[in-house]
């Protein structure tokens, strides 16, 4: 299994961690989220690492609204400077949310120009944190639009099992469904296991059953980490998720060993 250290372009700070961690085996690719308009501040500092990279586009809280009509001019530079960082670090992927309080049928039009082979669609919440309405969180809505578009998916355990309380489903059987589309990447972290939007807790702090997800990706799986990063000063936090996460994947391996 591989593990992603999740940051965004804005964090310069990190450096040492950043080596140190790489070169100790803690993770093995970088998924960085392309904070809108700092391609020219920040990607210098990015291509100094020789490390795989996955890019995440902005999302609406970051200003990308892909289903919003009245946004297609400024979404239009947003994804011209998203795909900028995806060429200039050799990005093997590059996940995007479908949008919030819009049309899917928009959002397709949006992406469609942009799509290549590295591009994944990502499962969302049906509720956001502020009561929006999350396009792309169920399976069918998910088929649509990697139909439309010939893109890849990105699985979102967290997001799954938000999407499955609004809906009264099982979560666990409901993240089944998603496995149809062959995820690409996984993103992974802990949180209320009965509630219906995310929180994105450190591992052991909340309540989803993690041996269960964890053992739902593939043994060669790329895993982001999502659980909060508290400190600006050190990664510390997230070498305390990666050995958490760790410990239960070699418990499950032993098992099935037997």
């Amino acid at each position: 299994m591989q593990f992603g250290l999740k940051l965004g372009t804005t964090d310069k700070n990190y450096t040492e961690d950043i080596l140190s961690f790489y070169k100790s085996e803690y993770f093995q690719y970088i998924e960085l989220f392309a904070v809108p308009y700092t391609f020219n501040d920040t990607i210098d500092y990015w291509k100094q690492f020789k490390i795989p990279f996955v890019i995440h586009a902005p999302h609406s809280a970051a200003g990308m609204n892909l289903s919003s009509i009245e946004d297609r001019k400024k979404n239009k530079l947003i994804l011209q400077e998203t795909f900028k960082f995806a060429d200039s670090l050799k990005a093997e992927f590059i996940i995007f949310h479908s949008g919030v309080n819009g049309d899917i049928d928009e959002s397709i039009y949006q992406l469609r120009p942009f799509i290549d082979t590295r591009c994944l669609i990502e499962n969302k919440p049906k509720k956001g944190l502020n009561g929006e309405k999350c396009l792309g969180s169920t399976p069918d809505e998910i088929k649509y639009i990697l139909s439309e578009l010939n893109a890849g998916f990105c699985l979102d355990f967290g997001h799954a099992i938000c999407a499955a309380n609004t809906l009264k489903k099982e979560p666990l059987e409901f993240i089944k469904e998603f496995f149809e589309f062959n995820p690409k990447i996984y993103h992974l972290t802990d949180g209320d296991y009965f509630l219906e939007t995310d929180s994105h807790v450190h591992y052991g702090k909340g309540t989803f059953p993690l041996k269960e997800l964890i053992k739902m990706i593939p043994p060669e799986g790329k895993v982001t980490n999502e659980a909060k990063h508290d400190s600006d000063s050190n990664l510390n936090d997230f070498k305390d998720s990666l050995f958490y996460l760790n410990t239960i994947f070699q418990e499950i391996n032993n098992v099935r060993k037997y």
